[in-house]
């Protein structure tokens, strides 16, 4: 009924996940197996291909054998057929004729192969099984019993062993081969696109420094933590940020609607004090028509006189009661007038703060922390501009790419704080001495990265030669010694048809030409 059925109820609950989790973690194991199997299997297949390859041409006799060898294994891996070519293999190299030459080759011929094998097979075991083979091998040693030894090694890759599973007992997962160097520049990327908060800068920058002297595994993975927990911090810090600019134009929308009503408010309000007025005017109308109409018709003194004082003291009274209740309308509206006055100035002075931070994080988001160049995203920018004026006006446009010579070897020799004044130092002389028009940017690490608008290639070479030779002739001091600086650069000239990655490739590679021709020169592309 299989390991959860109810056949028996003395079998506890905890037995039963006892042995369920025994059965699955066989299942990993198995399916772990496999996935070795497999990698092994690839792995062995380009090796012996990776040595028929550095063996051929060594012996013409053997030629013929080792591409069969290369022939079957591109077809498929057959194991029966295969230890036949290597049989074949072996019979051709005992008949050689192996004078006291011949002799001393096969011995580095099989340094060699031992070294690329160590290289190859990292486990212990088959580490150990190799080298424990190389120590015991005799100069006179049978080579067709030295690859069928060496076969037997290399055959246990494919062995798969059983594996058992006690208790929680954890299978170790197969650590894929890694270029640390690679990952921790692309990590140094990832920090230059990445918008750096104010009180972040230092942190960032020795995190750089650090991923720039990476070399192994171990400290990799401490740098990962380390790069992974501060892009938490930054994009927490930015969040917080943004939310509080969120806040502050949820206020500005507030305060704007506020003033809005505001404002209506005086206009019905003048509205009101205009209806009063006419009211007034009519009430005054009407009893002056009435006092006329008595007046012509009136026979007799006394009466007419009480008439005419009671609609003086009614309309002087309504009077009155007007002008009382437009002076309190009066002093309402300055208050409202008054406070409106007041909110707007403030929220001017609120919207003028928020605009100078706005402008002075945008302006850090672009500006290298060390340098204080233009970075990787104000050139992105500046580009965009540069080409559209290029596809516009037809004028020539120019990207120039540097790379500072030797620049390793600097930061192994005297270390990352002197880089830092070698990199400050040259993007100074760049800021000083460029033209106006000209932008200069550093696109990462040792690299910066030029825009010459309105400059043909012929007249950037000049422009770039004469930089090159100013930074040559003025060493950094290091301690009151001089420390020479060289940069190579590639030059390109945009063309129809080109897009920003086709001119910045041309670049790239006219700087790799000026990396091979010596350094310390501009070459274009």
């Amino acid at each position: 009924m299989g390991f959860f059925s109810k056949s028996s109820d003395k079998i506890s609950d905890s037995d039963k996940d006892k042995w369920k989790d025994k059965y699955l973690n066989l299942i990993d194991a198995h399916e772990a197996s496999e996935m070795s199997h497999k990698q092994n299997h690839e792995l062995l297949c380009k090796s012996i291909v990776r040595i028929s390859i550095a063996a051929s041409k060594l012996d013409p006799q053997l030629d013929p054998y080792l591409q069969r060898i290369r022939d079957h294994i591109k077809q498929g891996f057959h194991f029966g057929q295969f230890k036949a070519e290597i049989e074949n293999f072996t019979n051709a190299l005992s008949r050689l004729d192996t004078g006291s030459s011949q002799s001393q080759d096969a011995n580095n011929d099989i340094k060699l192969l031992f070294s690329f094998l160590l290289q190859r097979y990292s486990s212990e075991k088959h580490q150990q099984a190799l080298d424990n083979l190389h120590k015991s091998i005799r100069p006179s040693e049978d080579t067709e019993q030295l690859f069928a030894e060496i076969a037997k090694i290399i055959e246990e890759e494919f062995a798969v062993e059983p594996l058992a599973i006690q208790g929680n007992e954890q299978i170790q997962p197969i650590q894929p081969k890694i270029d640390p160097v690679f990952i921790c520049k692309q990590l140094i990327k990832l920090l230059e696109r990445v918008e750096i908060p104010d009180g972040y800068f230092d942190a960032v920058k020795t995190l750089k420094q650090q991923l720039e002297s990476c070399e192994g595994l171990v400290s990799l993975e401490t740098l990962l933590e380390s790069t992974t927990s501060l892009l938490i911090e930054i994009n927490a810090k930015n969040q917080s940020k943004q939310k509080e600019i969120d806040k502050f134009l949820t206020h500005v929308t507030e305060q704007l609607t506020e003033l809005g009503l505001t404002i209506t408010d005086s206009g019905i309000a003048l509205m009101d004090a205009s209806m009063e007025r006419m009211k007034l005017d009519q009430s005054v109308s009407d009893r002056m028509s009435d006092l006329q109409h008595r007046t012509s018709s009136a026979t007799q003194l006394e009466p007419l006189k009480q008439v005419i004082s009671l609609h003086v003291v009614n309309i002087t009274k309504e009077i009155q009661e007007y002008k009382q209740k437009e002076a309190i309308e009066r002093a309402k509206h300055q208050q409202q007038l008054e406070e409106l006055s007041q909110k707007i100035k403030t929220l001017e002075c609120e919207t003028t703060e928020l605009q100078t931070k706005l402008i002075t994080a945008n302006t850090n988001a672009q500006r290298d922390i060390l340098t204080d160049l233009p970075n990787r995203l104000a050139y992105d920018e500046r580009l965009k501009t540069e080409i559209s004026r290029w596809l516009r006006y037809h004028t020539p446009l120019c990207i120039v790419v540097w790379d500072i010579d030797f620049f390793k070897k600097v930061n192994d020799q005297h270390g990352h704080q002197v880089g830092d004044q070698v990199l400050v130092h040259i993007a100074n002389i760049f800021i000083n001495h460029i033209r106006k028009s000209d932008f200069i940017a550093r696109f990462g690490g040792e690299e910066f990265i030029m825009l010459l608008p309105h400059t043909n290639k012929h007249s950037a070479v000049k422009v770039t030669n004469n930089l090159r030779h100013l930074i040559a002739h003025n060493p950094v001091e290091i301690l009151a010694k001089p420390l020479p600086v060289t940069l190579s650069c590639g030059i390109t000239q945009f063309f129809k048809g080109d897009t920003p990655e086709s001119a910045f490739k041309r670049a790239d590679q006219a700087l790799y030409l000026a990396k091979e021709q010596g350094r310390n020169r501009c070459c274009v592309g």
